[in-house]
């Protein structure tokens, strides 16, 4: 059961991957950051101590006192903070690591000495990871206590004695009060399933909201390995695990289904299985990489995708059918790392039996720290009316010193009083252009405030963004931001289910395709939607309706406004930074001023 208490300012701290705070002041969240665009390391995994900084010296000039300050997590290793591999290791080192040279020795009970050492001396591990990791012994590498009371500790130094009352809570818990409070709906007769590849030794969980819109867990699993699948499957494709799971996704639809189903039978099928609300072990082997690398040898790699994405969405269509048969609810909110996989919450929102699905912004481990805030208030909290919860655009760098960069700037012109109607024009004509204003996304989706946009009429434009800017995989879609109020002409969505922040998949209604390709899957023809509501980003919205007036298209295909690696840019300076160094050529600022490169095709 989910406890609700009063408290008037609470930090939210996610110390793990995608490490992230927030800041909640009367049951309101002010602030998300997250840690990466801070350091500039993509996914940054530990403890988020510039974020911290942040939201303390916001309280600070805000006269607000911190009441309390709640960690998500209360089994993390220390281990996992000592070595945060996914900064720096290859994808060679990754497959040593769930190989035979760490867990394959794990598993068969070897020594791991040599390859624990050989961890300790590898320079790469240079990233300040704040927390005094290296006078720890090794001892308490997994002694989940002694992690507990470090990062408290480092807290409470940080904050100058100020923060006293610190807790720890459940990883699921605050997943589930994430999906549930943030969400404008809270609708009675509901469940909440939280999917993700581990958190406090789970890794499914499924809760129901009853009549009197009481939350209590009917089921978890710690056996449900639908995201180590995938991640393994990411790494023997030869991506990044841990990063890379949406470029599997991307490629899947480009397989026969005949042969992604061959692969799902011989490969996946019969690893796990739906047993009444639990995802649990089937035939899985104990060297679930050595079982994955053995069987999909020799598979093609477009198969190999289509394969693992199957296996994912038919144990989720089973496991939500159960959960309808045994709670008779129609309602579903969903949380955890699975929930960014958007085609299966596609097949989720088309099932029949499914009358809401609500999926919030970035379900990962980032979204943790508003997920403690909101356990902390509970139904005293405020549903997020936006997203837009992160720095402001010239929160280090004034305006004045960015009118004088430009200045300085050979290459570089600047237009003031640029008007939505002039970019609408712009894009018109087939120009790519980037958007910078105000406070930054939080999350992996942009939304508006640092975005790449485009005609997605112009299906060339995709191969331009890509090879100019992006760098991105050739199989890779790019995303829609579309007006709420035209969105079901061009796409199928007869149960009016609200796709605000590109969470869930959409079919494209066909005579209207060619007018968004672009934004659009180019094999299977769905589309990532942004559905812009008027409200949620009026000068985004304003802009659209300027370029509907000029096409009668009422969407610009949208990504995020960042160089090939890095996070999403999140100042003028990191705006700046990938405007110049990308084939960009027009960057509009806060809706006001249009930077142009000369000379630049």
């Amino acid at each position: 059961m989910i406890k609700i208490n009063k408290t008037n300012c609470v930090l939210g701290i996610n110390v793990s991957h995608n490490a992230s705070a927030s800041l909640m002041h009367k049951g309101e969240i002010l602030i998300c950051l997250q840690e990466e665009r801070l350091t500039n390391k993509k996914n940054f995994f530990g403890y988020p101590k510039k974020s911290i900084d942040y939201c303390i010296n916001f309280a600070k000039k805000k006269s607000f006192k911190i009441d309390k300050a709640v960690f998500t997590t209360q089994k993390l290793p220390i281990f996992n903070l000592k070595y945060p591999v996914s900064h720096y290791f290859t994808i060679k080192d990754f497959h040593d690591y769930f190989g035979d040279k760490y867990f394959g020795k794990k598993i068969k009970k070897l020594s791991i000495k040599n390859y624990i050492n050989k961890l300790k001396k590898d320079k790469r591990n240079s990233q300040d990871l704040y927390l005094p990791l290296k006078k720890v012994s090794e001892k308490y590498d997994f002694d989940f206590k002694k992690n507990r009371q470090l990062q408290a500790d480092f807290l409470f130094k940080q904050s100058k004695g100020n923060i006293k009352n610190i807790k720890f809570y459940d990883h699921h818990s605050c997943h589930v009060a994430y999906a549930y409070f943030s969400a404008k709906k809270r609708l009675k007769d509901s469940a909440i399933i939280t999917l993700d590849s581990e958190g406090d030794g789970l890794n499914q969980t499924v809760w129901i909201v009853d009549k009197r819109k009481k939350i209590r867990k009917v089921s978890e699993s710690s056996q449900c390995d639908i995201a180590r699948a995938y991640k393994l499957t990411t790494l023997l494709l030869k991506m990044k695990p841990d990063e890379h799971e949406y470029k599997v996704m991307g490629l899947a639809p480009y397989a026969k289904n005949k042969y992604s189903v061959n692969v799902y039978e011989k490969v996946y099928k019969n690893l796990l299985q739906v047993k009444d609300t639990k995802i649990i072990h089937k035939l899985r082997p104990k060297d679930l990489y050595k079982h994955l690398i053995d069987n999909t040898t020799g598979e093609r790699f477009d198969n190999i995708a289509g394969g693992v994405q199957i296996f994912v969405e038919e144990l989720v269509k089973k496991l939500f059918l159960n959960i309808y048969k045994k709670y008779k609810v129609k309602n579903f909110y969903l949380s955890g790392g699975v929930s960014m996989n958007i085609k299966m919450n596609k097949i989720i929102k088309d099932l029949p039996f499914v009358k809401n699905l609500i999926v919030q912004p970035s379900g990962g481990d980032e979204s943790l720290s508003m997920g403690g805030c909101f356990l902390e208030s509970g139904f005293n909290s405020k549903p997020l009316n936006n997203i837009y919860l992160g720095r402001d655009l010239f929160d280090d760098f004034s305006e004045k010193k960015f009118l004088n960069y430009i200045k300085r700037k050979k290459n570089l012109k600047i237009k003031s009083n640029y008007s939505h109607k002039n970019i609408a024009n712009l894009l018109s004509k087939g120009n790519v252009v980037a958007v910078a204003r105000g406070r930054e996304e939080f999350g992996a989706r942009a939304l508006g405030n640092r975005s790449i946009l485009a005609d997605p009429s112009n299906i060339k434009i995709v191969q331009k963004i890509n090879e100019q800017i992006k760098n991105r995989d050739f199989w890779m879609p790019f995303a829609l931001s579309i007006l709420k109020e035209k969105h079901k002409k061009f796409l199928k969505n007869k149960k009016n289910i609200s796709s605000e922040y590109m969470t869930i998949g959409y079919d494209t209604i066909e005579n209207k395709h060619n007018l968004i390709e672009a934004g659009t899957h180019r094999y299977d023809k769905s589309v990532r939607p942004q559905i812009l509501e008027k409200n949620a980003n009026k000068n985004y919205h304003k802009l659209i309706v300027e370029f509907y007036k000029k096409k009668k298209i009422p969407a610009l295909l949208n990504t995020s406004l960042n160089l090939h690696g890095y996070p999403i840019a999140s100042t003028i300076k990191e705006v700046l930074n990938t405007f110049q160094n990308s084939g960009l050529k027009f960057l509009y600022v806060n809706d006001k001023f249009l930077v142009e490169k000369k000379n630049e095709k």
